[in-house]
């Protein structure tokens, strides 16, 4: 192989590189994020590439240009596109730069003991020398892209087999499980700069100088990786077990909020019962007042009793003892908060969901939507409340105004509808409350529609009902 006949293969050798640090990066990426939109990725990953590209054809560039020059521009393309929520971002790409880094190192030391042994092999005096030698420093680089491919294909495979689906992290996340990342970049960088050292007249050759540095180095990274690897996982692992406990903690808290309700809705059917039991004894007390013709004491009486049969009174009935108590308490509070509250729910004997599940989503659905409502002027908040047939299922709709602000998972713009399926892990400021009437509606194989307007927040939740 002549000099320019080396010139070209390494200059496509430096492009298949290029283009191998994109792809890594773009498995990365879909591990950590799953995006819905590939179009979105391609807009990142295209940053990425194109910026990697120019800069490989200015040779003159400086190393760390390289590596920060393309993470600042998908980080601001980012910024510009979600807002916020850049941590995740942040941190993909030092785990991705650490990976590139150590691939490379456990690479260019294997690449270094095979140069060393094919060129001590070549004889100087020989005419060929100058080809044997660009033939063998050719196949030297291509053991080396080899190599680093599959040293980083392996450390992406082993995350994407621990990282089953994405999780949230702020900025404390980020930063415990990037430290790593950072000493494994600055390590690649320290030992590039000292590879090769002018001293004087002569120059300091790293690998040559110190031949156990050619195991010494690979075996530091494969411990920097391994670390990282072990970092994650662990820390899937806490995130999983914590929203475990905070599943628990709010099905407590749901189970002890129906009880109450039960337990009321008890009271309050037995303190009917009680005054339908005392009415002829009221009766008789108030003939005798008026065949006295104690007409003021009649009038108090009555009085009296009238505001005991108001307090009994439902202003909605839906049919079931649980929705009753639910519905008109969440009246209650919508009035004392200046709330119109329109309700259209007919419950019957014949529905087979249970009426502690209906509670659940009821509570929740109406406590979010007062929630919403009490930040609007007052002549604003509305909330209705329906419940639907459609063959065997059971819609139950909450709409009600808000102030168009929503906070989802990764800052992204709110879709007008959004069904279970597609819906973030975190919902929004009310997640687990959503959550919670999620869970219900899958075990009724059912679905949670979420759909939103300029000023409308509306949520359409369908149970499967039993065959009766």
């Amino acid at each position: 192989m002549s000099q320019a006949g080396y010139e070209l293969f390494n200059n496509l050798y430096g492009l298949c590189f290029v283009l191998l640090k994109v792809i890594f990066l773009l498995i990365i990426w879909v591990i950590f994020f799953r995006p819905e939109k590939e179009k979105k990725t391609a807009v990142h990953v295209g940053i990425f590439a194109a910026v990697n590209v120019v800069l490989y054809l200015c040779p003159a560039v400086p190393t760390w240009v390289r590596y920060a020059g393309p993470a600042a521009l998908v980080l601001g393309y980012s910024r510009i596109k979600y807002g916020r929520h850049l941590e995740k971002a942040v941190f993909v790409l030092l785990l991705f730069y650490n990976f590139h880094c150590m691939s490379f190192l456990i690479s260019n030391s294997i690449y270094q003991y095979l140069m060393d042994d094919m060129l001590s092999r070549l004889d100087v005096q020989s005419a060929d020398y100058m080809l044997l030698m660009y033939k063998s420093l050719a196949i030297g680089q291509s053991l080396n892209g080899i190599f680093y491919t599959l040293a980083i294909l392996f450390m992406v495979g082993i995350i994407g087999r621990i990282v089953k689906k994405p999780f949230a992290m702020n900025w404390y996340d980020a930063m415990f499980l990037s430290a790593l990342n950072i000493v494994g970049s600055m390590l690649a960088w320290m030992v590039v700069d000292i590879s090769a050292v002018q001293i004087e007249q002569e120059v300091f050759f790293l690998f040559m100088e110190r031949r156990e540095m050619i195991w010494k180095i690979p075996v530091i990274a494969v411990l920097i990786c391994i670390g990282e690897i072990s970092a994650i996982y662990i820390f899937q692992k806490y995130k999983e077990l914590r929203d475990e406990r905070e599943k628990h903690f709010v099905e407590e808290q749901q189970v002890k909020a129906m009880k109450r309700r039960l337990e009321e809705a008890e009271d309050f059917y037995g303190s009917i019962r009680k005054v339908r039991h005392e009415m002829k004894s009221h009766m008789a007390n108030i003939k005798g007042l008026v065949a006295g013709e104690k007409y003021g004491e009649v009038e108090k009486y009555i009085g009296n009793l009238d505001e005991t049969m108001q307090e009994l009174d439902y202003k909605f009935s839906t049919g079931n003892a649980v929705t009753d108590v639910i519905i008109n308490d969440k009246y209650q509070k919508a009035v004392k908060s200046g709330i119109a509250f329109r309700v259209k729910f007919d419950y019957r004997d014949t529905d087979t969901i249970s009426a502690f599940d209906m509670g659940i989503v009821l509570n929740n659905l109406l406590d979010n939507a007062i929630e919403a409502c009490e930040k609007l002027e007052q002549a604003e908040r509305r909330i209705s409340l329906a419940l639907k047939r459609k063959n065997h299922f059971l819609l139950i709709e909450v709409e009600n105004s808000f102030d168009g602000k929503l906070e989802w998972k990764d800052g992204e713009a709110v879709p007008a509808t959004m069904k279970q399926s597609s819906l973030p892990d975190v919902l929004m400021e009310h997640g687990i409350g959503l959550k919670n009437v999620k869970d219900v509606a899958d075990r009724y194989l059912g679905y949670m529609d979420i759909k939103t307007g300029r000023d409308v927040f509306k949520v359409i939740v369908m149970l499967q009902q039993k065959e009766i």
